[in-house]
């Protein structure tokens, strides 16, 4: 930690005193302590590092507009970001706050999220394009590089699925909007954090992962309906801001049946192939059965 704080006092203007690590897992989070202030610190490796300064892009851009991102603070050499031989240095802000709540704050979110949509149709910047081979390609690619003996039913479902969600309108996503990346202050502003996944892709798909109410691997029939009714709520002030077809709508169930083969993929490529076992992967096969057939009317037509 000691290299590090000599790299910031280096490049920046504060004094830091000490460091705290948050995490360590593909780049690295710190608390920075200099003098009363506090400030987040993101030390990217190198395999990590395109996706990690295109969100960087991004956040500028939003910070000229005045868009609710956690301000990154800019080096001596009035840079976003600074570099050594190894890694790459990124501090922002310290945000004092906690996760959001979509059923407490569905409208808030719902205004925020469009805003960040109309606002993103102006970006020039290159954006990842995500299709078929990222939402569901990769989740099945694993499952038979694990030897899943059930992969050929996963895979059936993610053909059916990607024909009822191919056609649908494409354009800037976050990619990973849940609520621990909507992030609420102490005196009840919201800001969006965590880029990193941003694409071209479903504008979609970001209401449906943050008003997507059902949980992951234990199925109840319950939480339809509330998902449902926070998406209403959402779309409410969404609409005031950012333009969404019917077609966009109605692929909300479609949606939240693709977000399984991806966070799955996700969860393997981070954590390895292992830490999903077959008796995981089957209760899942159930839970996405499970939800077409509750879902009948409006899936897989």
């Amino acid at each position: 930690m000691e290299e590090i704080i000599r790299i910031l006092n280096k490049n920046y203007p504060m004094r830091v005193n000490r460091l705290e690590l948050v995490r360590d897992m593909g780049s690295s989070a710190y608390m920075v302590f200099a003098c009363n202030q506090k400030y987040f610190l993101r030390v990217l490796k190198p395999a990590f590092l395109d996706t990690a300064l295109n969100a960087v892009n991004i956040q500028v851009f939003l910070q000229k507009y005045d868009f609710p991102v956690p301000p990154i603070i800019l080096s001596k050499e009035n840079t976003p970001y600074v570099q050594d031989d190894k890694d790459t240095y990124i501090l922002y802000e310290y945000i004092e706050g906690h996760e959001s709540n979509p059923e407490q704050d569905a409208e808030e979110i719902g205004g925020l999220v469009g805003r960040l949509h109309h606002i993103m149709k102006e970006y020039s910047g290159e954006l990842v394009k995500h299709d078929k081979q990222f939402f569901i390609g990769r989740c099945t690619d694993i499952l038979r590089k694990k030897q899943y003996p059930r992969v050929d039913e996963f895979t059936a479902y993610g053909e059916v699925l990607w024909e009822c969600i191919k056609d649908l309108p494409r354009g800037f996503c976050h990619g990973d909007m849940y609520s621990g990346n909507i992030y609420k202050t102490l005196d009840g502003r919201l800001f969006v954090l965590d880029f990193d996944t941003s694409c071209e892709g479903f504008p979609m798909y970001d209401p449906t992962m943050i008003c997507n109410m059902t949980k992951f691997s234990v199925f109840d029939e319950r939480n339809h309906d509330r998902s449902n009714k926070v998406l209403s709520r959402f779309l409410s002030e969404y609409l005031r801001c950012n333009s969404i077809s019917q077609l966009e709508i109605d692929s909300f169930y479609y949606l939240i049946a693709m977000q399984h083969f991806a966070i799955q993929a996700a969860r393997m490529e981070i954590f390895g192939f292992d830490c999903i076992d077959n008796a995981y992967l089957d209760n899942q096969l159930d839970w996405l059965y499970r939800w077409r057939e509750q879902c009948k009317w409006n899936f897989f037509i």
